[in-house]
């Protein structure tokens, strides 16, 4: 698995996008666009996570079809990346993701997931690049945990994006 595949994918797509639709993200402005992709990251992180009940105390886990929770995770994984390539966060590596420690509990992975883009958000608008990375890291690899406890692996995640959104340049 090589992440900058995933980041450049995304790059074309996010570019033909900007094709397609004729707008210039400078047009829509660089503040709403920004809050925009953090907004759209927690939106569909939500979805997931409402997809799961696991916030529920008295609702029993369901199953729920794994290509509907595995769309679901796409769509968040687009905004993450997108986030990435926007701030040169692109440069991270499977090795970097594989240091930080596994969460079980799903409820506190979301909850983590959800501190973490706070935490990333705020430190990007204070011009924290190191710190901004750090966190970058430690949220990328909950995605890549929050794909194990819903019952999938990051590598079906990285060969399903690479074979559904490869784009010729």
């Amino acid at each position: 698995m090589e992440l900058y595949q995933l980041f450049k994918i995304q790059e074309i797509i996010e570019r033909n996008i900007k094709t397609l639709a004729q707008i210039e993200e400078d047009a829509l402005g660089r503040d709403n666009t920004f809050d925009l992709r953090f907004l759209a990251l927690q939106i569909k992180t939500a979805e997931i996570a409402n997809l799961t009940k696991c916030y529920k105390y008295s609702k029993a886990k369901e199953n729920i079809p794994k290509e509907k929770m595995f769309v679901r995770y796409i769509d968040a994984m687009k905004f993450l990346l997108s986030i990435g390539n926007i701030h040169n966060f692109n440069i991270i590596d499977k090795d970097a993701i594989s240091m930080v420690e596994e969460e079980e509990s799903l409820v506190k992975l979301f909850s983590s997931i959800f501190d973490q883009i706070s935490l990333l958000k705020n430190n990007i608008l204070n011009d924290n690049y190191f710190t901004s990375l750090t966190i970058y890291v430690n949220l990328f690899a909950r995605y890549v945990h929050l794909a194990k406890n819903l019952g999938f692996t990051f590598d079906e995640v990285y060969e399903y994006y690479r074979k559904h959104y490869v784009i010729e340049e």
